[in-house]
């Protein structure tokens, strides 16, 4: 099930936790849904992919794209974009963008032309696909260009269900966390026990580069800033994705613990 509807499997007893981004965790905090992120477990590069055919150079070339989203027609995709050309120093009408559906498939929507920008794209997926593909691609990173950095995976549950298996939650977490140590220092081992779950791939090339970008990702570091999320949540105030009025009553405390994470 997609990520919108994740709660509610969870509240109505199918699900016990499930993976989100940090963006949409705010998101569905600030619209009053009872949604509690606990541990972060994929942290990696992204955000905004192009065709080096298309002309584009730097972000503020953006101005005026269309952009392919799976949000689209909703403020997400402009909202980042149009970040990224005011980091470069440039000024675009938020109107000005066309905006795409294509979905997760965001190298088609490239190739076939109907649009000139993907978002949210992560490097160790999008990247390797497109280049098996033998297209130029390259992508603007969030981190680098002001927006919150949210190419990261986090579990989450809902507030009652935290508060009943917390302890087993712990026991997630750390065993996630041996997983991860075991992942950095034996690499080939990891990958061959992947393969020996998952079976072969259709692209083994792109599955090869896609593992080798993928496995450095899981960090060490469960927990996460309430830093950040104050900066989240201000970004999406600005952009009008949130509310003012919803964001301040919608604390870090109400969608994130660290409690099980350190």
């Amino acid at each position: 099930n997609d990520h919108w509807e994740a709660e509610k499997e969870i509240i109505e007893g199918r699900l016990d936790v499930a993976v989100t981004e940090p963006l949409h965790l705010a998101q569905d905090a600030s619209a009053g849904k009872p949604v509690l992120g606990f541990s972060r477990f994929l942290h990696t590069d992204g955000g905004v992919m192009y065709l080096k055919k298309s002309g584009i150079t730097r972000p503020k070339d953006m101005c005026g794209k269309t952009i392919t989203y799976p949000g689209s027609p909703g403020k997400g995709g402009p909202a980042i974009i149009n970040t990224m050309v005011k980091a470069d120093g440039g000024e675009c009408d938020l109107e000005s963008y066309g905006k795409y559906n294509g979905g997760f498939f965001h190298t088609d929507a490239l190739t076939s032309g109907a649009a000139d920008l993907a978002t949210l794209i992560f490097w160790n997926f999008e990247i390797p696909e497109a280049r098996s593909k033998g297209l130029d691609a390259a992508f603007f990173s969030l981190k680098e260009w002001g927006v919150p950095d949210f190419c990261q995976l986090v579990l989450f549950t809902t507030h009652e269900r935290f508060a009943e298996l917390k302890p087993v939650l712990r026991s997630l977490v750390l065993a996630v966390r041996k997983a991860t140590g075991y992942i950095h220092q034996n690499p080939e081992s990891a990958r061959e026990h992947y393969r020996a779950h998952v079976g072969k791939s259709a692209d083994e090339t792109v599955m090869e580069a896609t593992l080798a970008a993928t496995l450095p990702a899981f960090p060490n570091d469960n927990s996460m800033a309430s830093e950040y999320y104050d900066r989240l949540m201000q970004w999406l105030v600005d952009t009008e994705q949130v509310r003012a009025e919803d964001a301040n009553k919608t604390p870090v405390t109400a969608y994130w613990s660290n409690e099980v994470a350190w």
